[in-house]
């Protein structure tokens, strides 16, 4: 489907009958924070999410199930090809998190889009559209930045280096406490933010 076109979808179809589901996105976060942290959901887990999600079936089928997740990743299909990560200069860290990223996502929706979500009623899959596209001078997208870059690229200076990891380590969603910043580091942050430039601070 294209959003250009198509309206987000309210309902899915399993095993032929039109099932309506809870298509704003703080029950879709709510279910996300059930599964937070965990590589298997247990089976209470599961049905709790089930129930949240499907607003009228109390029975589930596997297919209740992959529908659901199929709505869950806004019916995006799996990626046949591998994004070039080393190339782009980025790792296979996580980006962000919902849970821990939340005032950050909130701040960069105001900023950039003008959207209160405290009272906005929002459907998922504009809600992720939307977040992914926030821009480069928001808080999210330069913490994001900071998780994603590849310190091991040729092509940062010594100095460049030496900053993302003092990033990753401050901002790094496996990292459990900020960890101390030397004050330089937290100048050339303030900097960038400001769209300032930085060359005498990486000196």
């Amino acid at each position: 489907m294209s959003v250009l076109t198509d309206p987000f979808p309210k309902s899915v179809t399993v095993n032929g009958t039109e099932c309506p589901v809870a298509f704003d996105f703080r029950t879709i976060l709510k279910c996300y924070e059930i599964q937070s942290g965990k590589t298997e959901l247990s089976q209470g887990e599961l049905l709790k999410i089930l129930l949240l999600f499907y607003r009228k079936q109390k029975i589930f089928s596997e297919e209740h199930v992959e529908k659901m997740f199929w709505f869950f990743s806004c019916g995006r299909e799996k990626e046949t090809k591998r994004f070039p990560r080393k190339i782009a200069g980025v790792n296979d860290k996580q980006p962000f998190d919902f849970e821990k990223d939340a005032e950050l996502i909130y701040a960069g929706f105001v900023q950039q889009y003008g959207i209160d979500l405290q009272t906005e009623n929002m459907h998922w899959w504009k809600f992720m559209i939307l977040l992914e596209n926030l821009g480069s001078d928001t808080r999210l997208n330069r913490v994001i930045e900071y998780r994603t870059i590849d310190t091991a690229n040729r092509n940062l200076s010594k100095q460049e280096r030496e900053f993302y990891r003092a990033m990753q380590r401050y901002y790094g969603l496996d990292v459990k406490a900020h960890q101390h910043v030397s004050e330089r580091v937290k100048q050339i942050e303030a900097a960038l933010m400001r769209g300032e430039d930085v060359s005498s601070l990486l000196e």
